[in-house]
């Protein structure tokens, strides 16, 4: 934790509080009180002594909001989509990129900038997060006004996901097939990763057919062999089934190999890659989202957020980061001082007009996604929706994703979800903004859309976070929610039987 004479210190520099004064410019800048959390909102920098003044009743960070706004402190809780768009002046691009090894994390931050400026960007920025990770940016003047005829200010957050999304596909494509992915599967820091913590390689891949895209599903990736022990008959099928009797003999054959799958279920190719999940979150930005100013303070590190030279981010040092030995450097986080307006145009564009490359199908079958007519109960809540909700320390942003998904998928109305996300939220190490979440589940009202919550295949959501503890009836669903269904359904079975 960050001491007060720590803080002090960092903060009361001149030339830190010019930096942060000048980006908090048209922004809504919240403190973070250690593990107190955050203050009120909406709130704002303006002078030096708002700095100092939050500091002393014991501010150990500041975030600040990609939107850039008439004039933050007319934020409302909540607002309407026309509302925030009438109030937002702009938004700025900001990547957030952070891989589980420290090495890759840099590589795939270099991997983007890269990128941004083979579309034509000059003026990227990035920054080092303070702990794990690198935040890459584009300003706003840098976007042309329109987009497909509609204004690029209110296209926030649709254009940062389709950005994202388009970017993640560019610099690891199937038609370059997978080249970063097997660049990162190969490295020493990934297999290194790998035996430290005891996780499979398949953890943090897809394996996608480089013909059409799709992903394939852990039991498409091999082939069953049976044969049969009295009239010696072998049969391969290509799904993942325990038995089979011989059509001959009318006997049970013998179950004896696994093999690889020799082409793809969707479109019958026969060539695959290996994808790398990157880490690079689009689920949850929201409106009035916030990240971590530069020149903040980082609670867990206690390493500064600094600026880094967008060429040479493989050579940067954690060390560069230390309090005592930072110095501003001429390059700024989100420089607009030699931005060419509209130089982004051509990134945007493709961002919109690009289609997703990985085809991921929705695994639950339909017939079990039938609406339920209830409100599920918490018994028949699968094993791991039941160990988030004691409360986390890591990944809890993933977890009121899929969370709230389960919830709107298994029958539960909005208010009661509300009154369980703010009391699961109350357990947490760190508790999150209760504004980004009463936002999640408002975003899902007003759309009035169920989604289903990622499968459990997903590694990211599930083991990555620690929640993942099968039971018997895990190994025979694909999906939290049909893990509740078949529960219920066994329930009601043998109710009927004692009856």
């Amino acid at each position: 934790m960050i001491s007060l004479s720590t803080a002090l210190k960092h903060y009361k520099r001149k030339d830190m509080q010019d930096e942060i004064l000048l980006a908090a410019q048209d922004k809504e800048v919240v403190a973070r009180f250690g593990d107190r959390g955050f203050g009120k909102r909406p709130d704002a920098l303006k002078y030096p002594s708002d700095i100092i003044e939050q500091v002393k009743n014991g501010a150990t960070s500041f975030h600040i909001s990609e939107e850039q706004w008439k004039d933050p402190l007319q934020i409302t809780t909540p607002m309407t989509k026309n509302e925030a768009d009438s109030l937002r002046s702009g938004w700025d691009l900001v990547i957030d990129i952070d891989f589980e090894v420290w090495e890759i994390t840099k590589l795939i931050a270099n991997e983007i900038i890269k990128a941004l400026k083979e579309h034509g960007v000059s003026s990227v920025s990035c920054k080092f997060s303070g702990n794990k990770g690198f935040h890459v940016g584009v300003p706003f003047k840098a976007f042309p006004e329109k987009v497909h005829e509609q204004e690029t200010k209110t296209l926030f957050p649709e254009a940062t996901k389709r950005v994202v999304i388009y970017l993640a596909d560019y610099i690891d494509s199937k038609e370059r097939s997978f080249a970063l992915s097997k660049k990162i599967i190969k490295s020493k820091e990934f297999n290194d990763f790998l035996k430290k913590t005891g996780k499979d390689a398949d953890e943090l891949t897809k394996s996608i057919c480089l013909k059409c895209g799709t992903r394939l599903k852990p039991e498409d990736k091999k082939q069953v062999e049976f044969i049969c022990s009295k009239c010696g008959k072998t049969v391969s099928v290509d799904k993942p089934l325990k038995y089979m009797r011989c059509d001959k003999c009318k006997v049970y054959m013998e179950r004896i190999q696994n093999t690889a799958i020799k082409k793809c279920p969707k479109c019958e190719g026969t060539k695959f890659g290996k994808k790398v999940n990157l880490f690079i979150d689009t689920l949850l930005v929201s409106s009035r989202h916030l990240y971590r100013m530069a020149y903040s303070l980082h609670e867990k590190s206690g390493l500064v957020s600094i600026p880094v030279d967008p060429d040479k981010v493989l050579e940067f040092d954690k060390s560069n980061a230390k309090p005592e030995v930072v110095r501003i450097p001429k390059f700024r986080f989100l420089d607009t001082r030699n931005v060419k307006k509209g130089e982004a145009g051509k990134l945007i564009i493709e961002a919109f007009d690009h289609k997703p490359q990985v085809e991921e199908e929705n695994e639950v079958e339909k017939k079990e996604y039938e609406p339920l007519g209830f409100a599920l109960q918490e018994e028949f809540f699968p094993p791991c929706i039941k160990k988030g909700l004691k409360g986390l320390k890591d990944g809890r942003k993933r977890f009121s994703f899929l969370l709230i998904n389960f919830l709107t998928s298994v029958g539960w109305d909005y208010e009661k979800i509300e009154k369980l996300i703010a009391e699961w939220n109350k357990k947490n190490d760190e508790p999150l903004r209760e504004e980004n979440l009463l936002a999640q589940v408002r975003y899902h009202k007003r759309n009035k859309k169920k989604i289903l919550p990622p499968n459990c295949d997903n590694a990211a959501y599930y083991k990555d976070i620690e929640i993942c503890e099968p039971d018997n009836l895990c190994s025979r669903i694909k999906n939290p929610v049909n893990y509740s269904r078949r529960k219920v359904k066994y329930v009601k079975k043998g109710s009927r039987k004692k009856d």
